[in-house]
C-alpha cells in the first residue's frame, strides 16, 4: 500500500493513458525500460498490505479473545459490552486527530510511531499477566488505546496507498483490503477460540505481540522505500492544534464545495448502517428458531459473499461506471436483507447472506475507489478520518435504536399474544424472532427505495464523469 511520490510519476502518464478509457491490461502499467519498473509500487503495495492483515487478524483475533475473558471472569453482558464500547468510542474520539497526522505530518513516521505504540502496549499486558493479577479496567485501558491507535495508523495507511496507487487501480487495492478483512472475519474468531481453550488470554495476547511485531517490520521494510512524497503538507512553525483545525476545515471545505461527494457521505453512511444493523442483528433473528449450528452456516456462506465480492473487485472487472455498481449493488443488497426478513428457512438466509455481503464488499470496494479518486491529496488524510467518524457515528447510533426496536417494541407487539399477531402477524407470522424479521423487512425497504432514489439522479450515477479527479501534486 505505499511507495515513492517519484514511482508513480514515472508510471503516472502510461497509467492515465491506458485508464483514461478504462482499457488495458489489468497489470499496473508498463512504463518505458529508461524508467523505473513498476515492480518497487507493486512490492511496496504488498508489503503493505500484508502489514495492514496482520494488524488485522491480531486486533480480530484480541477483540474476541477479550471479550471472551471479561465475560470468563465477571459473567456480565453489561462488562463484555463495555469492552467493545470503549473501542469503538476511542476510535471515534481520535479520527479528527487521524486525519491531520496523516494529511501535516511524515507518514512513514505516524505508521512506525504507532506500530511501536501497539508493540510496547501489547507487550505491557503480556509482562502484566506474569507479574500480577489482571483486573478487567487494565483490558478497557488496553482496548481503547489499541482501537486509538489503529484509527491512526490505517488513516495514515490509506492515504500512502491513494498516493502511490495509479488511480485506475484503486478499485483492485480496496478489493484486495476487503478480501483481507473477509479472512481475517472468518478465521480470527475460531483462532481466538482455540488458543483461549488451550493456553487462555495470556496464550491469545502472545500471538498478538507476534503479529503486531510481524506487521510492523513489513510496514517498515514498505515505507522505508517511500521519499518525502509521504512526508505530508506540515508547515513549520505551526502549532498541532493549528494544523488539525487546518485540515478539518479545509475537508469540511471540500465536501461544502463538492455536493455530489458530499451526497456519496450521507448516502454511503446510510447503506452502510443497513449492512451492519442487518449484520448485528442476524445472530439473534436466526437463533430464535434455529440452532447455532444453523447460524454458523448462515454466517460463513455470508462470509465467502464477501470473499467473492473482494475478489471480484480486485480482478479489475470493475473498471468503469464505478457509482453506478455501488448503487446497483446496494440495491441488490437491500433486496437481500428484505427477503431475510420474511422468511425462517435456512436455505432463504444462507442465499440471502452471501447476496448481501456479495453485494456489500463490491460496493464498499468502488466506493473507496471513488474517494482515492476524487478527494484532494493534501487534506485526503481528514476526508478519509471524517468518513469513518461519521460512519461510526450513525451505525451506533442506528444499532441503539434497532436494539430497542427490536426488544421493546417490535418483537412484544409480534409475541403470539402480540398486540400485532392479527396484522402485521398475519404476514410475517408471530413468535420469537419475528420482530426482527420485521425489522429486517424494514431496513431492506428502506435501503431500496434510497438506492432507487439515487438511481433515479442523473447527476449521482454519473458522479464519477461530473467530479474532477484529484490532482496529484
Amino acid at each position: 500500500m505505499s511507495g515513492s511520490v517519484n514511482e508513480l510519476r514515472e508510471i503516472s502518464p502510461a497509467s492515465r493513458a491506458i485508464g483514461a478509457d478504462g482499457q488495458g491490461d489489468a497489470a499496473l502499467p508498463t512504463v518505458p525500460a529508461a524508467d523505473k519498473p513498476r515492480d518497487p509500487v507493486r512490492l511496496t503495495f504488498g508489503l503493505l498490505w500484508l502489514s495492514e492483515a496482520a494488524f488485522d487478524f491480531g486486533s480480530t483475533l484480541i477483540s474476541f479473545a477479550i471479550g471472551v475473558w471479561i465475560y470468563g471472569q465477571t459473567g456480565s453482558v453489561q462488562d463484555y459490552s463495555l469492552s467493545v464500547l470503549a473501542a469503538a468510542v476511542a476510535s471515534m474520539l481520535v479520527m479528527p486527530f487521524a486525519g491531520t497526522f496523516a494529511d501535516r505530518y511524515d507518514r512513514r513516521a505516524v505508521v512506525a510511531g504507532c506500530d511501536l505504540a501497539a508493540v510496547a502496549a501489547t507487550a505491557a499486558i503480556v509482562l502484566f499477566f506474569f507479574v500480577s493479577r489482571l483486573g478487567v479496567e487494565v483490558l478497557y485501558l488496553y482496548t481503547a488505546l489499541s482501537a486509538a491507535i489503529a484509527s491512526l495508523r490505517r488513516c495514515a495507511i490509506r492515504v500512502v496507498v491513494s498516493t502511490i496507487v495509479p488511480k485506475e487501480r484503486f478499485t483492485q487495492v480496496s478489493g484486495f483490503s476487503g478480501m483481507s478483512r473477509a479472512v481475517v472475519q472468518v478465521v480470527a474468531p475460531s483462532a481466538a477460540g482455540l488458543l483461549m481453550a488451550r493456553a487462555g488470554l495470556p496464550g491469545a495476547m502472545t500471538l498478538h505481540l507476534g503479529l503486531l511485531v510481524g506487521g510492523a517490520l513489513l510496514a517498515f521494510a514498505a515505507l522505508a522505500r517511500a521519499r518525502a512524497a509521504l512526508r505530508g503538507c506540515h508547515a513549520s512553525g505551526r502549532s498541532f492544534a493549528h494544523s488539525a483545525r487546518a485540515s478539518f476545515l479545509g475537508a469540511l471545505g471540500y465536501l461544502k464545495d463538492s455536493p455530489l461527494m458530499r451526497s456519496l457521505l450521507l448516502y454511503g453512511a446510510l447503506v452502510q448502517c443497513l449492512l451492519v444493523l442487518a449484520t448485528v442483528m442476524l445472530t439473534p433473528m436466526v437463533l430464535a428458531t434455529h440452532s447455532s449450528r444453523v447460524l454458523g452456516l448462515v454466517m460463513s456462506i455470508g462470509a465467502a459473499g464477501a470473499l467473492a465480492g473482494s475478489l471480484l473487485a480486485a480482478t479489475a472487472i470493475i473498471r468503469r461506471h464505478l457509482m453506478l455498481w455501488v448503487l446497483v449493488c446496494d440495491a441488490i443488497q437491500s433486496a437481500a436483507i428484505l427477503v431475510a426478513g420474511l422468511t425462517t428457512t435456512p436455505l432463504v438466509w444462507c442465499v440471502a447472506a452471501f447476496a448481501c455481503l456479495f453485494c456489500g464488499s463490491a460496493s464498499v470496494a468502488c466506493s473507496g475507489a471513488l474517494w482515492m479518486r476524487k478527494a484532494p491529496l493534501a487534506h485526503q488524510g481528514s476526508v478519509f478520518a471524517l468518513l469513518s467518524a461519521s460512519n461510526l457515528l450513525v451505525m451506533s447510533l442506528v444499532l441503539l435504536v434497532g436494539g430497542y426496536l427490536a426488544d421493546a417494541v417490535l418483537e412484544p407487539a409480534l409475541a403470539d399474544g402480540g398486540a400485532w399477531r392479527h396484522t402485521v402477524g398475519d404476514w410475517f407470522g408471530t413468535g420469537k424472532g419475528r420482530g426482527i424479521g420485521l425489522l429486517f423487512f424494514g431496513a431492506g425497504a428502506c435501503g431500496l427505495l434510497v438506492s432507487g432514489l439515487a438511481l433515479a439522479s442523473r447527476d449521482l450515477r454519473r458522479l464519477e464523469q461530473l467530479v474532477p479527479e484529484r490532482p496529484d501534486d
